[in-house]
């Protein structure tokens, strides 16, 4: 039998969360086909950046700042949370199920176990941050089985615990925060496109992310990370976590 560990990667603008998920990965792939502990093989690991799901510059679900004449880009409508959430599925089942922009299943595919699961949960679910547990062993994997092939999946984004169905979905969540003085630091060191307008650090940025860690801050199944800790020192630290997970 095949299982899965859905390994979520948040955390703020320049905190080390892609770098973390990129190192975990390039790990985990070299392992793939070799026994990680004793009783567990790992057959694959796939890895999914919340960062290639952003909307064109030109999408009409974009939120405007008229102040700055700039796009909002810190918050879920500049992602198209649907095509990353199809890719998911597509990675975690033979079939996958369709969601519409307010998180709720339009079509359900009953070969699926992940689809049973989100139709169950959110059929009637607006944009929120409740979480919905399920009671179902076969659907959320706490702990993995020994004597089963097991396959990894991350999901790095900084918004991906502020999303009902990627924050239920994720077996084990991290998240990275920085201080706002070394946040504004680093991201002045970056290049985007399009560039950061003057004064949309300090009037969206750091706001917004404010607002995001505020849903999620208390919950116990997240665990934080220093992101003033070397890269190196992060990822062993998850690496052991998750190895325990096991």
């Amino acid at each position: 039998m095949e299982q899965w560990l859905i390994v979520g990667i948040s955390g703020v603008t320049c905190g080390g969360k892609t770098t973390l998920a990129t190192k975990l990965y390039n790990y985990f792939k070299d392992k793939c086909g070799h026994e990680i502990k004793t009783g567990v093989d790992l057959n694959r690991v796939e890895l999914i950046k919340q960062d290639d799901y952003f909307r064109q510059v030109d999408d009409p679900n974009h939120q405007k700042i008229e102040q700055l004449n700039h796009i909002n880009w810190e918050i879920i409508e500049s992602i198209d949370t649907d095509r990353m959430i199809s890719d998911i599925m597509k990675i975690l089942g033979k079939k996958f199920s369709i969601y519409n922009t307010r998180s709720t299943l339009t079509h359900m595919d009953s070969e699926n176990l992940f689809a049973n699961h989100y139709a169950a949960n959110y059929s009637s679910l607006s944009y929120n941050n409740d979480l919905m547990k399920s009671d179902d062993d076969s659907v959320k994997f706490k702990h993995i089985k020994h004597n089963n092939v097991l396959n990894i999946l991350i999901v790095e984004g900084f918004l991906i615990l502020n999303h009902p169905v990627t924050l239920d979905l994720c077996n084990v969540k991290f998240h990275l925060h920085v201080p706002y003085e070394i946040c504004y630091e680093r991201r002045k060191s970056r290049v985007y496109e399009p560039p950061d307008v003057l004064g949309y650090f300090e009037m969206i940025v750091w706001p917004e992310y404010e607002k995001h860690l505020k849903s999620f801050k208390d919950r116990e199944d997240v665990v934080f990370l220093n992101g003033e800790a070397t890269p190196e020192k992060c990822f062993q630290y998850v690496l052991k976590s998750l190895l325990e997970e096991l």
